[in-house]
C-alpha cells in the first residue's frame, strides 16, 4: 500500500476520539510530571548502581514527558494523528495504544532500524 493509499483508507479522528486521546495524553503528562517531581535527589549513600538506575529512570521520564508534550502541541496546531515524517494518517488503534505516537509504523520501523 502506498503512502497516498494509506492516507485515504485511514479515517480522520472524530471529535470524541480526539477528546479521549487528549484526556489520555493529559493523564500521562500528569503522571510524568509527578514522577519527575517526586524523584529523590542523589545522595552520598547511594551506590553507583542505584545512581545509574535513578538517572536512567529520570531520563526515561523526561523523554516520555517530551513525547507527550509534543503530541499535545500537535493537537493544538492541528497535525495530531498524522505521521510527522511522511504525513500519513495514523490508525486510531495505534493512537489508542500509544497516544503520543508521532510516526506511522513504516516510518517507526525505519527510525528504529536506523538507531540500532
Amino acid at each position: 500500500m502506498t503512502r497516498h493509499t494509506a492516507a485515504r483508507t485511514t479515517k480522520a479522528l472524530s471529535g470524541n476520539q480526539l477528546m479521549m486521546l487528549r484526556d489520555m495524553l493529559q493523564e500521562q503528562r500528569r503522571f510524568r510530571v509527578e514522577q519527575l517531581s517526586e524523584a529523590l535527589p542523589p545522595s552520598r549513600t547511594m551506590s553507583a548502581a542505584e545512581l545509574e538506575v535513578r538517572e536512567t529512570v529520570l531520563h526515561g521520564g523526561q523523554l516520555a514527558l517530551a513525547d507527550v508534550e509534543a503530541a499535545l502541541d500537535r493537537m493544538r496546531n492541528g497535525t495530531y494523528g498524522r505521521c510527522v515524517h511522511c504525513g500519513t494518517r495514523l490508525p486510531v488503534e495505534r493512537l489508542e495504544v500509544v497516544p503520543q505516537a508521532a510516526l506511522c509504523m513504516p516510518c517507526q520501523h525505519r527510525a528504529d532500524n536506523a538507531s540500532s
